[in-house]
């Protein structure tokens, strides 16, 4: 979020945060910066040649004098590329390193971020802060962790050469600096302002980008194009303006110190011309001197227009700040989760900002090996209760507990490793089928990514594939129809082994002879004969008639509990929901699904 102008961290505080970015390499910072320190102080040597040259060699007129002269100057300007070579390539090669690290401790810290962060910013946005931004650093760390000090020891290498020269010559320096300085701190804020607006415009950028490509389907469905190219074409817009005024900011800047640097040089040209005709000071002298100063606002304005790349990077620290203060899951130190009744105990829980909680004291218990379905009409609490088991989210009051032991007692990891979840949109990632069935076990040999397979009637299709499980699916599946992708989502369940399963609606988006596969897969091979707790959520009632329990949810609120039968029997909620939704079921439609092979 942008900060107050009122509480924005100082250019100070903001050096101090890059110090402690770059504290892990601080010895390789510092060698950098002896380095290219080293290289700025033999640049200092550069006017003395002329001037020995002006005053000694050129009035004595001796050849020998000459060839030395010739061979020092070709030495050292040979040896000065080398160092300088040096401290550039080592200090890209620390940049490098720095956003790297950067970049993987971003990425490892959003992983380990709640449900409710991801909720809060468009994922688009997420993924700008953990990649652009930190590349927005490198100019910034490139410039500080090593060429600004340089510039720094060559001001003040070359200053006091300037004094030891001619220290009332010198005092000319005295008015050009301070100007610079405060031409500087004007544009200071102007500057951090715009690159705050440019990062953040770029992040939206990247998440309408990213929500259109990930959506094509749909936007090519509903004849969206034009709506995303409009969408996209205002935030580019956007872009473009924020930068073309912050580049009229930074060229203002600019011009400014370039015209004061040379008025500076003008001045000196006045004062040491007229010092040169009065004899008390030589030809070589002021040449040497000019020279001197030349290196010295070279430097100078380096140091002024670094502010550009300071204020560019401050902006990406901010964002990247924003993201890294954001506290991570917290978990318990428990790792064995035990095997026992699943319960939620007066549960409360409300969504961040909602009007009305999504669950009220809701309470119910299933047992090992026993099938629950959760049902209700939209909007009842069912996907927000297997969210509260899942851990995704905390109930605000009440628990929800494993043999009697608050979830929140358990180390994250090791309490989702015993749960498994089948979600409504099955979710894949490039790559093969293996590779996606075996996302709930990367060392699971072939063996048992095929018996995964098996279970879930998906080994059928997949040895019909061109490649079978080594073949590429493409992002987010996309090359296998939904119920295929379904199968593969439950094959890479059942290779978990978990404890918990957890089906969100798993058979909803299918043709009825697809579904009637993949149910058969779970029926017959989920809960045969095991202490799984299968936690099954109904958007079609006709596929949980074989539950061990169905609680039937409204508002948030258990209504009823008990068997498919008895609840028919009861002629309650469960009984009007059935008869709603036989009368609104089309006939089944043939499909090319249909394949037993368990």
């Amino acid at each position: 979020m942008p900060a107050d102008p009122d509480t924005r961290r100082s250019t100070l505080t903001i050096l101090k945060r890059l110090g402690g970015v770059l504290a892990p390499y601080r010895g390789r910072a510092i060698g950098v910066t002896l380095l290219i320190s080293f290289s700025a102080a033999l640049e200092a040597a550069g006017p003395q040649f002329v001037r020995y040259a002006f005053d000694v060699v050129i009035p004595a007129a001796e050849g020998t004098l000459f060839l030395w002269f010739g061979l020092a100057f070709a030495g050292f300007y040979l040896f000065r590329a080398v160092v300088e070579y040096g401290g550039m390539y080592w200090s890209f090669a620390l940049t490098q390193q720095v956003v790297s690290d950067v970049r993987m401790e971003a990425y490892d810290h959003l992983l380990e971020l709640p449900v409710s962060r991801f909720a809060d910013e468009q994922s688009g946005s997420l993924s700008s802060r953990v990649v652009s931004d930190p590349n927005a650093l490198e100019g910034m760390i490139q410039a500080a962790a090593s060429r600004l000090t340089g510039q720094l020891v060559a001001i003040l290498v070359v200053a006091s050469i300037l004094v030891w020269m001619h220290w009332q010559l010198a005092l000319v320096n005295l008015v050009v600096l301070p100007l610079l300085a405060a031409i500087t701190y004007y544009y200071q804020e102007p500057l951090r302002t715009a690159s705050r607006e440019i990062r953040e415009t770029v992040a939206r950028l990247t998440a309408t980008s990213t929500e259109a490509i990930s959506n094509i389907r749909v936007v090519k469905a509903f004849v969206g194009e034009d709506q995303e190219r409009e969408r996209f074409g205002t935030e580019n817009q956007t872009y473009v303006d924020l930068n073309l005024d912050r580049r009229k900011d930074v060229g203002k800047m600019e011009g400014l110190i370039n015209v004061t640097a040379n008025y500076g040089i003008g001045a000196l040209l006045l004062v040491g011309g007229w010092m040169v005709t009065t004899g008390t000071l030589t030809l070589g002298e002021l040449t040497a001197f000019i020279m001197y100063q030349r290196q010295l606002q070279g430097p100078v304005k380096a140091v002024m227009f670094f502010n550009d790349k300071l204020q560019a990077g401050v902006a990406a620290l901010e964002r990247l700040s924003d993201l890294m203060d954001t506290a991570p899951e917290a978990g318990g130190d428990e790792e064995d989760v035990p095997v026992g009744p699943l319960a939620l105990e007066d549960v409360r829980f409300a969504y961040p900002e909602a009007n009305e909680p999504a669950l009220k004291n809701l309470s119910l218990r299933i047992e090992p090996g026993e099938t629950a379905a959760l049902v209700g009409s939209s909007g009842a609490g069912k996907s927000t209760a297997a969210s509260l088991i899942g851990r995704f989210w905390d109930p605000q009051s009440g628990r929800v507990t494993i043999d009697g032991r608050d979830l929140r007692a358990f180390d994250l990891k090791a309490l989702r490793r015993r749960i498994a979840l089948v979600p409504q949109s099955p979710t894949l990632f490039s790559g093969t089928v293996a590779d996606n069935i075996r996302y709930a076990d990367p060392d699971a040999s072939a063996d048992a990514v095929r018996r995964a397979g098996r279970m879930a009637n998906a080994h059928g299709f997949i040895e019909r594939l061109p490649d079978g499980y080594a073949t590429q699916i493409g992002e987010r599946g996309v090359r296998l129809s939904g119920g295929q992708q379904q199968r593969v989502a439950i094959a890479r369940a059942i290779l978990k082994d978990a404890t918990v399963l957890l089906l969100d609606e798993a058979t909803s988006d299918l043709d009825s002879e697809s579904e009637a596969v993949i149910q058969d897969a779970l029926d017959g091979l989920f809960a045969r004969g095991s202490q799984l707790i299968s936690v099954v959520i109904a958007h079609r009632l006709s596929t949980i008639e074989d539950a061990d329990t169905i609680f039937v949810l409204e508002d948030g609120q258990l209504v009823e509990q008990g068997t498919h039968q008895e609840l028919l029997t009861r002629g309650g909620r469960y009984a009007e929901l059935r008869a709603l939704q036989r009368k609104s079921d089309p006939a089944p439609a043939p499909s090319d699904e249909v394949e037993l092979d368990v």
